[in-house]
């Protein structure tokens, strides 16, 4: 019987033990700091937007030509863009 007693009592210590090591970690968290922004002018965004334009259409250009069947690769402008690609590399 009297265990009973003491189980309430150490349970209670223990309780306040553990809302005390939480705050304490609470405290010890460092702050967030504000985040950095970034803005991009009026004109910035129009030629990112003209570029998204043109892409897309090159993009859907080379789909067709896929799905018609009439897609022609260029093994000599593979071979340069590998080429330049190596020497970029080689330089660095």
């Amino acid at each position: 019987m009297k265990i009973n007693k003491y189980t309430n009592v150490v349970s209670s210590v223990n309780q306040s033990k553990q809302a005390k090591r939480e705050v304490v970690q609470e405290t010890n968290k460092p702050q967030a700091k504000e985040a950095d922004k970034v803005s991009i002018s009026k004109e910035a965004q129009a030629l990112l937007d003209a570029d998204k334009a043109a892409f897309s259409e090159r993009v859907n250009a080379i789909k067709q030509s896929i799905q018609n069947g009439e897609y022609q690769v260029d093994p000599s402008k593979i071979t340069e863009g590998l080429v330049k690609s190596l020497q970029e590399q080689k330089e660095l």
